[in-house]
């Protein structure tokens, strides 16, 4: 709320050509402004028990009145709107919509009250109604006092019937009802002043001035005190406005550019812009704006009208395009410009030549246009890693252009690691989108990368980005698995288990390879000879020179050494045999049952069942599968020792005929496995 009248002025309260502007606003316009001041009417019975209508939703049935002198007259219709009896009455009488507007405030606070009782709108702006004596009946109801009001200010500043304030003249006008108040000078400066005190005969003394909005004391009148008040506040100055020769103007809340006798709406996505060219903008009228071309929506894409260079404007400077190919890829064209007059064009001054690098406002980010792709750089250091120019230019680009683009995940220096703004979980994040949690920077120097942290970034960053496998000791380039030792990569067959970390070609290319031959993977721990193997998600010890053979195949072992500490703290499971016990060949997935040096077809779990062995087996290569001799199917029936047992349910059973049933021999290591019964 105003607490100061500044520019008051009580001879000139708002000029003839305010006044009488009847193009001001729109039925639309109005409608609009009703519903901006009362968001939710309360409803319900006045005192009266009348139903309460806030103005915003006020209807009425209006009737004709006669054209004369001072008004075109008025046709009748049918449940009319509050704003289309005020745009028309304006229309008819020549009075600016505005200035009705402010005196139904002024009189019964219709524009902002969420609870009017039905009789304000009978006596909506006290027309016919002194303040010493009854309303006259003819001027009853809300249609009657808007198309009296308007016409009677005709009336008054016609001067013929009413002389007492004529403009030209100083009168003595009084503070308030009470004679005792007294009274000063005032030089009358036109007639919409004087229409103004013929309807509110009374001048704010001091102390109403003082109030603003507020309470004087008993010698103050408030009428054309709000009324300057009120209109200043809604609709600028009483005044007039010259018309700005541009190129930023407004109308209330529109803003506009006019150059080159054109009008181009300048929307919220690129004001921030404009405003930093052009700087703020010159109030100007609608009848200015319809007056020119309409050029619809302002862009960021200038031209200059006489030399055709195209420019995008952006920090408060206009920057050229050399080729048409590149607005293009900015997401216009050559043909769909805002064109600008050359000294308006030149007015910000211009700038480096545009590139294919952006910026947007509150993004830290660093954007390259790169066909259809907007792509995000974390850094400027993650841009210049990945082979971005960081001297060239980045303009800033607007939401609504980013929006044209299909969005891809944001790319951070390759091999490097970050941490989320509201989180100190450490990540590993690839170029096509992916999250790998790290738990521990072990795995970073397994893998040879340098432990640097780029921290708190914005979680918009992020945004295209999902969390997946957790960073390991395991990782995957182009669909090869390595382990990782020592700031040294091992390519393995198999994961043995373990969670596979898949990372993009450019981290990839950051890593040490130091075998790239797919082979089983063997560890032993420096200074120790035992060696282990991953499967299962554990290292496993295996057991002798003849497992190590089944497991890797015909050809040199690989072993890679760790630490004596990291072997330790490796994950350990069961000591590993594919001497005896069963075995499987990935190649074509059968299950045997390793005994001497053979391998005996397992055709069935349930025999293993018989047998009171495990489901368990063992991968050995297919090469070492292929070189051990096979040595017919796993029965019912085995040979420990010289002795016949009969195996049902996990159970063996001494026997000496096997009634038919194939005898399965058996070497002492595998039946040193069995539950064999004492004889």
């Amino acid at each position: 709320m105003k607490t100061t009248l500044a520019g008051f002025n009580a001879g000139n309260i708002i000029s003839d050509a305010v006044f009488t502007n009847k193009s001001t606003m729109t039925e639309a316009q109005i409608q609009s402004f009703f519903n901006g001041k009362v968001a939710r009417c309360l409803g319900g019975r006045d005192e009266n028990n009348e139903p309460i209508v806030c103005l915003k939703d006020f209807r009425m049935n209006t009737v004709s009145r006669p054209g004369d002198a001072y008004c075109s007259g008025y046709s009748g219709a049918a449940n009319e709107s509050a704003a289309r009896i005020i745009y028309r009455v304006a229309q008819a009488c020549n009075i600016n919509p505005q200035v009705l507007i402010v005196m139904l405030q002024k009189e019964q606070g219709l524009i902002t009250h969420t609870w009017p009782s039905a009789w304000r709108y009978r006596i909506a702006l006290g027309q016919g109604c002194p303040d010493t004596a009854p309303c006259d009946p003819n001027y009853i109801g809300f249609f009657h006092q808007i198309y009296g009001a308007a016409r009677q200010m005709q009336i008054y500043m016609e001067g013929r019937w009413f002389q007492w304030y004529a403009p030209g003249r100083t009168w003595n006008i009084l503070y308030n009802p009470k004679a005792s108040c007294g009274s000063s000078p005032v030089a009358v400066a036109n007639k919409a002043t004087s229409a103004l005190y013929y309807y509110t005969p009374y001048q704010p003394n001091a102390a109403a001035l003082r109030a603003g909005y507020g309470t004087g004391d008993g010698c103050s009148a408030y009428g054309n005190r709000n009324f300057y008040n009120y209109f200043t506040d809604w609709f600028g100055s009483t005044q007039g406005i010259k018309r700005p020769d541009g190129p930023i103007v407004n109308v209330g809340k529109d803003i506009y550019a006019i150059t080159n006798g054109t009008a181009y709406h300048i929307t919220a996505d690129v004001w921030g812009q404009y405003k930093a060219a052009f700087g703020d903008p010159a109030p100007t009228t609608n009848d200015h704006i319809g007056s020119l071309r309409q050029g619809g929506a302002a862009t960021l894409f200038l031209q200059d009208a006489s030399t055709l260079t195209v420019s995008y404007l952006s920090d408060g400077k206009t920057h050229r395009f050399p080729t048409c190919d590149l607005v293009a890829s900015w997401g216009s064209n050559c043909n769909a410009l805002t064109k600008f007059d050359s000294d308006d064009f030149r007015r910000p001054g211009a700038g480096p030549e545009m590139t294919v690098r952006a910026k947007m406002a509150g993004d830290a980010r660093v954007f390259v246009i790169e066909g259809k792709d907007l792509v995000p750089y974390g850094t400027a250091a993650a841009a210049t890693a990945w082979g971005q120019n960081p001297s060239l230019y980045a303009a800033t680009m607007t939401p609504g252009g980013a929006s044209k683009y299909r969005a891809i995940p944001t790319r951070f220096v390759p091999g490097e690691f970050i941490t989320i703004a509201g989180s100190t979980r450490v990540y590993l994040p690839t170029s096509d989108g992916e999250l790998h949690y790290v738990s521990s920077f072990d795995f970073a120097t397994h893998l040879g990368l340098p432990v640097k942290v780029t921290k708190n970034v914005a979680a918009t960053a992020v945004a295209q980005h999902r969390t997946t496998t957790d960073l390991s000791r395991f990782v995957s380039c182009d669909g090869r698995v390595y382990f990782a030792a020592g700031g040294t990569l091992w390519r393995v067959a198999s994961s043995g288990g373990f969670g596979v970390a898949a990372v993009d070609a450019r981290t990839c290319a950051l890593l040490r390879i130091g075998n790239d031959t797919a082979s089983p993977l063997f560890v032993n721990g420096a200074g120790d000879s035992a060696i282990h193997m991953a499967t299962g998600g554990v290292f496993r010890h295996v057991a002798n020179p003849a497992t190590l053979t089944a497991l890797n195949g015909p050809g040199a072992v690989r072993v890679v050494t760790l630490a004596a500490a990291d072997m330790a703290a490796q994950p350990k499971g069961a000591m590993l045999r594919a001497d005896i016990g069963f075995v499987v060949t990935p190649g074509d997935g059968r299950v045997y049952l390793a005994d001497a040096g053979r391998l005996i077809y397992l055709n069935s779990w349930l025999r293993a069942d018989d047998l009171g062995l495990p489901r368990q087996a063992v991968a050995i290569s297919d090469a070492a599968g292929a070189a051990m001799p096979k040595a017919g199917t796993v029965t019912t029936v085995v040979r420990c020792n010289g002795v016949l047992y009969s195996a049902a349910a996990g159970k063996l059973t001494i026997i000496t005929d096997p009634r038919g049933v194939a005898i399965t021999e058996l070497s002492p290591a595998n039946c040193a496995t069995l539950k064999l019964p004492t004889r």
